[in-house]
């Protein structure tokens, strides 16, 4: 797992050893897996500002892991103490980047203008990573593919995913792009020759 790459040999052997025993550390590690391969689409000019970890968070989470060192000290395999620092480290790190800023609004739906015959909207979620998208269309020329993305207001554009349309019947496409909603000013669909075929027009 990438996510374990910065430990040594022994130290990630006992973390497996323990994964493999512990279902509760196995979710969190799914968590903390999916959240790092999403910070390959982060574009770190837009991640402002820079996350610190404040000195209480630092003393509780250590309070807890030697809380739970005292639950757990019978049993046969443990993460060692710095493996689980670093780990707990890490994730309040992504905690203060991903969640930094109000939380509002939500969710937003964008009306999809293109040729007359096409029907789209798309509604974007706020998640922690980023945004979620769902892409509700219906009309584009079938077994087309097209490419959905996302614009800021530095003016970039970031790929939230691609859907083949279908003829005659309406295709929901569920996306994901790693930028915040309350920094995406826009959203374009493009076919596979890079003409744009759809553009929010309420963003």
């Amino acid at each position: 797992m990438q996510l374990f790459a910065d430990l040594s040999p022994s130290e990630r052997a006992g973390l497996a050893a323990h994964l493999d025993g512990c279902a509760d550390c196995r979710d969190v590690a799914r968590e903390l897996a999916d959240t790092f391969s999403m910070l390959a689409y982060v574009d770190p000019t837009n991640v402002t500002p820079t996350a610190s970890v404040p000195p209480e968070l630092t003393e509780r989470v250590l309070g807890d892991l030697l809380d739970g060192g005292r639950l757990h000290r019978r049993r046969r395999t443990r993460v060692t103490l710095a493996s689980a620092v670093g780990l707990l480290a890490a994730a309040a790190v992504l905690i203060a980047v991903f969640s930094a800023g109000p939380s509002a609004p939500t969710e937003r739906t964008l009306a999809l203008r293109g040729p007359s015959a096409v029907v789209a909207t798309a509604v974007l979620s706020a998640r922690s990573w980023g945004t979620s998208v769902q892409l509700h269309e219906r009309g584009l020329p079938g077994n087309g593919v097209y490419t959905v993305s996302m614009e800021t207001a530095s003016g970039d554009w970031w790929v939230a995913g691609t859907y083949r349309a279908v003829s005659g019947r309406e295709v929901d496409a569920t996306m994901s792009c790693a930028v915040k909603l309350s920094q995406i000013t826009g959203l374009r669909v493009v076919d596979s020759s890079g003409n744009v075929v759809l553009a929010s027009y309420n963003a």
